[in-house]
């Protein structure tokens, strides 16, 4: 019974190091700055293009709502909104954007949903169809990473989930670790979107 006990108290120890105090403030920075009027600059390379993604956010809660531009020599723009039922339960991500007004469902878009982000905490990998709903769910295995980027011009560590499956290509999907805001930091699977700043007005 001791050695059980003395296991659970280096287990429940592990797990309390796991966030630093600068990490816990980073995130609480994080979460702050995201509201309607932030601005996201992800950086994207895709096959021979190299641009700037810009997400400008406009509803967040059970439905999610952001517009966004690439720039040059991309240059599209468009809306993505995510049902409460995308947000809540979608195992699927959409991952072109296409210009215009477009309204997931089934899918998530530079997130991922409450569904995923229990299935990482509760079994550290989660099923994901990586193409969109109509693509075959890939297996991703999650090791625990910080990921670094600018908010309002300081650099912040926040901690996050690394999933990674797929064979060829195979796909890497970072993930910041907060239940309320669950972006995807970095995507890497055949083009890479990284996370670069958040600005708020």
């Amino acid at each position: 019974m001791k050695k059980i006990y003395f296991i659970l108290i280096a287990a429940f120890s592990i797990a309390s190091n796991r966030i630093s105090a600068q990490d816990l403030a980073d995130l609480e920075t994080f979460e702050k700055s995201m509201k309607p009027g932030a601005q996201l600059t992800y950086d994207v390379t895709a096959k021979d293009k190299h641009y700037s993604l810009i997400v400008t956010l406009k509803k967040l809660g059970d439905e999610v709502s952001f517009s966004w531009k690439t720039t040059d020599p991309d240059n599209k723009n468009g809306t993505v909104t995510m049902s409460p039922g995308a947000t809540a339960e979608a195992q699927a991500l959409s991952n072109i954007l296409k210009a215009g007004d477009v309204r997931l469902d089934k899918e998530t878009c530079l997130w991922v949903s409450k569904q995923v982000t229990n299935s990482i905490s509760t079994n550290a990998q989660a099923s994901l169809k990586i193409n969109g709903a109509a693509d075959t769910a890939t297996v991703m295995g999650n090791t625990i990473g910080d990921f670094n980027f600018t908010i309002n011009g300081n650099v912040v560590v926040v901690p996050g989930s690394e999933l990674q499956g797929g064979t060829d290509p195979k796909y890497t999907i970072d993930i910041l670790e907060s239940s309320k805001f669950p972006l995807i930091f970095k995507l890497d699977i055949g083009w890479t979107a990284v996370l670069l700043e958040i600005k708020n007005p």
